[in-house]
């Protein structure tokens, strides 16, 4: 796994995370990688105030970004995906203060709506139009 991108994912997190219980962030200190295989990674949160534990598997995908050509309209396509995925894992994560996964059917939820719309996960990771 690239350093530079697992550095990038937890400053991420630690950026945005808040606890599911009572809201609050979290520091660098808060947070303990407990397992890292190829790219998949397993990640122990505790909220400093309530003491609560968080777990998070996530995996890191490279792509070479470079070479790919998006046009304003892919582009906007995009962001729409995200900006719906946004609202969609918020309400599915964090209901009535407690943490429940993310289900397969919810990801193959996403598989489809993404090929209805001619869209891969790649196209969701970024990148700019040249």
């Amino acid at each position: 796994m690239n350093f530079k991108a697992l550095k990038g994912m937890i400053d991420s997190l630690v950026q945005t995370y808040k606890c599911p219980e009572c809201s609050h962030d979290v520091q660098d200190n808060n947070v303990d990688v407990i397992g890292a295989a190829g790219s998949t990674i397993n990640i122990d949160i505790e909220c400093p105030n309530c003491k609560k534990h968080s777990m998070i598997k996530s995996e890191i995908l490279s792509m070479d970004l470079t070479n790919m050509n998006f046009s304003s309209d892919k582009i906007g396509q995009i962001k729409n995906v995200l900006e719906g995925l946004k609202g969609n894992i918020s309400g599915t994560i964090i209901q009535n203060g407690s943490i429940e996964s993310i289900k397969d059917e919810e990801i193959i939820n996403l598989n489809t709506d993404l090929k209805k719309r001619n869209l891969d996960v790649s196209d969701l990771l970024g990148g700019s139009e040249k």
